[in-house]
């Protein structure tokens, strides 16, 4: 069909020259210089080795190790020498460091520590004697409070005093006098086991010391309670015995009343005794201070 246009006549194709032999002996020679001035490159030339240097003159005192003979110069420092001395540390840090010598002490002698003189333990005054045992009786009766069943008594506490002492049991010596606790520990107190036990009905006797080799004892300040102050006894059975404080004196030990303090009673009383008076270095103390309580209460 006819459109009108004359048709055009077709293009030739393109004529590429052929790479000759000439072209591929020249990229073969380019490349093998790019290649060959690649290696070197990755092999820098080195400079020229040093001459050896002379030995360093050997001292009587000082030599430099063989190792390090090359490079160590004839007036380097001593710290470049491999033999060279300790330096240690300054001299600041080596006094403050430095042993520092004992003072001589005296040695210590522990001696028996005694109420000084001046301020003898307290005693009871004598304006306050025990109430009769009828009054005592009387008392006991309107309280109300039942004995208690036997039980062997633990601790002695007196509030007014801060007192709380565990109890030994003590007996009588070879005279019939009663035993005194241990007075290697201040705090121990004890109590007649062969009486009356605590709470139950008659006198139980319970004694300490005012003073031992230690120091002041757990009655030191027995003699300052008044009538009215209490004393408890814990016992094994958990319950705990409340004594009233009825009278405090202080007795001469040459003219003790022991029927008095130690008499029998048909209610619970409990008796808690002590030394008094001024200590002698001769005699020790003069005095007994007794306190007399009654039963009053249990918990």
């Amino acid at each position: 069909m006819e459109t009108g246009r004359s048709p055009q006549p077709p293009s030739p194709p393109s004529s590429q020259p052929f790479p000759t032999a000439k072209h591929l002996l020249w990229t073969v020679v380019a490349g093998t210089v790019l290649v060959v001035g690649g290696l070197r490159d990755a092999d820098p030339p080195q400079p020229p080795p040093a001459p050896a240097a002379a030995p360093a003159p050997v001292t009587a005192d000082r030599a430099p190790a063989p190792a390090l003979a090359a490079h160590v110069p004839a007036r380097a420092p001593h710290y470049l020498f491999a033999d060279r001395p300790d330096p240690g540390p300054p001299a600041l840090v080596r006094r403050l460091t430095a042993p520092l010598a004992l003072l001589p002490r005296r040695p210590f002698r522990p001696t028996p520590l005694r109420p000084p003189p001046a301020s003898p333990p307290p005693t009871a005054r004598p304006s306050e004697p025990a109430p009769p045992a009828a009054a005592r009786d009387t008392a006991a009766a309107r309280s109300g409070v039942p004995p208690l069943a036997p039980s062997e008594p633990l601790r002695l506490r007196i509030p007014g005093l801060q007192v709380d002492s565990p109890l030994v049991k003590l007996s009588l010596d070879a005279k019939g006098a009663l035993e005194t606790p241990p007075d290697n520990n201040p705090v121990l107190s004890g109590w007649y086991a062969d009486g009356t036990v605590p709470g139950s009905v008659g006198t139980a006797v319970t004694t300490g010391h005012v003073d031992t080799r230690l120091g002041p004892g757990v009655f030191y300040g027995l003699g300052a309670l008044r009538r009215g102050a209490t004393v408890e006894i814990v016992r094994a059975d958990r319950s705990v015995a409340v004594f009233t404080v009825y009278a405090v004196e202080a007795y001469d030990k040459k003219t003790f009343p022991d029927e008095k303090v130690y008499g029998p009673s048909d209610r619970p009383e409990l008796r808690v005794i002590t030394c008094g008076g001024t200590y002698s270095e001769k005699s020790g103390y003069p005095d007994n201070v007794v306190v007399f309580a009654a039963l009053t209460g249990s918990r």
